[in-house]
C-alpha cells in the first residue's frame, strides 16, 4: 500500500514535492530514510527530519490496524460475515 506523503501532518506539498525530487514518494519510503540523509539532502534540520520520519512510521502503525468494532476480536468466523448478518446478529431480539 503506497501512500502520499502529504496525508502525513506537517508534510506541505511543496515539502512532498522536495522529497520526491530526492527519491521519495510515498510514506513507507520516508519511514525508512535515515535522518542524517534527509539533513543532507533537502538541508533541512536533522530534527525535522527524524520528526518526518516518526510520523511517517505511526501513520503505517495507525493505519495498517483492522477496522473492527470495539470489544471484538477478529477472526476467521468474524472476517467471513457480510455486514448484513453482522447486523442481524448484533439487532436480534432474543
Amino acid at each position: 500500500m503506497t501512500q502520499n506523503l502529504t496525508l502525513l501532518k506537517n508534510i506541505r506539498a511543496s515539502e512532498a514535492e522536495d522529497l520526491e525530487e530526492i527519491g521519495i514518494f510515498t510514506i513507507e519510503q520516508l519511514a525508512e530514510s535515515s535522518p542524517k540523509d534527509l539533513e543532507k539532502d533537502l538541508g533541512i534540520d536533522i530534527n525535522i527530519a527524524e520528526k518526518w520520519i516518526v510520523k511517517a512510521i505511526q501513520y503505517l502503525e495507525d493505519n495498517e490496524k483492522p477496522k473492527v468494532p470495539p470489544n471484538e476480536e477478529l477472526t476467521s468466523k468474524y472476517s467471513m460475515k457480510t455486514t448484513t448478518t453482522r447486523d442481524i446478529e448484533q439487532n436480534r431480539e432474543d
